[in-house]
């Protein structure tokens, strides 16, 4: 209450004594009574309508009080839907979200319709190689196997998708620094169940090739698959047909520029930077047991609720002059529902007839005569936990032709190779840990530094530990 509001009632109480000290101060003045009540009551009336107008006076503040604040309030109001409507313009004009989905950072369209999705892998490896031919030998180092940017998601519409993806790393290409295009390709889902893609991509045959190097159990792919197919993925030019006539079948076929024709023109063998004339590339896998797709993407069974069961099949029929080039592949996954354990096995086979062309770039085996190269893989891994996972794997390969392995000359035409490790999860493949060691009983192939590979002609055995990032 403000020193104003107190006003009225402390000149009542003043008044009220006084006329009490004035009745008590004269009390024998019996005759003057009425005209001294007279007087009293007179400023009683006058005090009465000074009172009156102060309440008015208070009772007008208040009501221009109430209205200055009505007024303030109906202006901020008026404010925050001015801004609230100029925003939801804009957001109607520019409108998107971002977020985390499935482990991936995602840019979209309010409908949809427009998605990006940035990705960005680096592997970061120190690799110690012991050779036991002539002089033991002993190199170790460090290494960026994979630095590789890119991008993905859908245009126009969710069926139209579209991948882009770059390496700087030292498997395929890049070392020097330099981004080297490894994919870029459109796909327009037609209908449930057709499909188009074009573009540049990895060859679909082997399902070691089509599952991501981020998501393999060893720190690296096998030499078996180095040495079949004559890189640690194969890409290719071309367009393909996608059919999936059900949820269980996934069929993929198409026209290309032959095996290991990624980055090059539309010009055909022989001229140089040319790999071959032409190429028939298809797929099919089969899911016998289970219903999510996804787990078929890597080879880990980590996080499983279900149990998977995938046959799949792959060839690649390449020409290049008087030379043909037929991969083939025939592979098993299982994944236990549990989420530990997960098995893959997978028989690959390369038919060559060589008619007296110089053979395909990349391919390895080609002679003056057919010649036929194959081997066999298995491999298994079990996780201990949430975070922490075992794995082995043994692969085989056999040359029809002997290669020449080493410094001293020497040839070989069968190679095994054994590889033991432990992947460490803290953040599922998005950040993990790969401590693997291999051994060669028969020796390498050169050309396989990428793998921590030197190539020697007596046993050979590889420590690698990798610290893998992944967005």
């Amino acid at each position: 209450m403000t020193k104003r509001y107190l006003t009225i009632p402390v000149v009542v109480a003043s008044l009220g004594l006084g006329a009490a000290s004035a009745l008590a101060t004269e009390p024998q003045q019996t005759q003057q009574q009425p005209t001294n009540n007279e007087a009293l009551q007179q400023k009683l009336d006058q005090l009465q309508a000074e009172v009156q107008q102060l309440k008015s006076q208070q009772a007008q503040q208040q009501q221009q009080q109430q209205a200055v604040n009505s007024k303030a309030v109906d202006e901020t109001v008026e404010r925050v839907l001015r801004d609230s409507q100029k925003r939801s313009q804009l957001l109607q004009m520019e409108g998107f979200t971002a977020g985390w989905n499935n482990n991936r950072f995602m840019v979209s369209s309010a409908d949809g319709n427009f998605t990006v999705m940035p990705y960005f892998q680096m592997q970061f490896r120190t690799t110690t190689n012991f050779d036991t031919s002539g002089n033991d030998n002993t190199e170790n180092g460090f290494s960026l196997p994979r630095v590789k940017l890119g991008f993905d998601g859908n245009a126009i519409n969710r069926n139209f998708t579209y991948f882009f993806r770059w390496n700087s790393g030292d498997s395929d290409g890049g070392g020097s620094g330099a981004l080297n295009l490894e994919q870029a390709w459109v796909r327009y889902q037609y209908s449930d169940q057709l499909g188009f893609r074009a573009g540049q991509f990895v060859d679909p045959v082997f399902h070691e090739q089509l599952v991501n190097s981020d998501r393999q159990l060893a720190a690296d792919r096998s030499i078996l698959n180095t040495i079949i197919s004559g890189a640690d993925e194969s890409y290719t030019q071309g367009v393909t047909l996608i059919w999936t006539p059900s949820s269980q079948i996934n069929v993929e076929v198409g026209f290309t520029d032959g095996v290991n024709s990624g980055n090059t023109s539309f010009r055909d063998f022989p001229t140089p930077g040319a790999s071959a004339d032409f190429g028939f590339a298809g797929r099919g896998e089969f899911l016998l047991m289970g219903s999510n797709t996804s787990q078929y993407n890597d080879f880990s069974a980590m996080m499983n609720k279900e149990d998977l069961l995938v046959v799949g099949a792959g060839f690649d029929w390449t020409q290049a002059g008087d030379t043909d080039d037929l991969l083939h592949t025939v592979d098993v996954q299982w994944e236990n529902a549990q989420g530990n354990l997960g098995v893959y096995g997978a028989f690959v086979g390369q038919f060559i007839h060589n008619g007296g062309g110089a053979g395909i770039t990349g391919v390895t085996g080609v002679t003056d005569q057919d010649s036929y190269n194959w081997g066999f893989l298995v491999q298994a891994g079990y996780m201990l936990n949430n975070e922490w996972e075992i794995f082995g794997r043994y692969d085989y390969t056999h040359l029809d032709d002997s290669i020449a392995i080493g410094s001293a000359g020497s040839t070989q035409d069968n190679f095994n190779e054994f590889t033991a490790g432990v992947n460490w999860y803290f953040h599922g493949h998005n950040a993990k840990v790969t401590v693997d060691v291999s051994w060669l009983p028969d020796g390498a192939p050169d050309g396989l530094d990428n793998l921590g590979i030197l190539g020697s002609d007596d046993d050979e055995f590889i420590v690698r530990g990798q610290f893998q990032l992944m967005l």
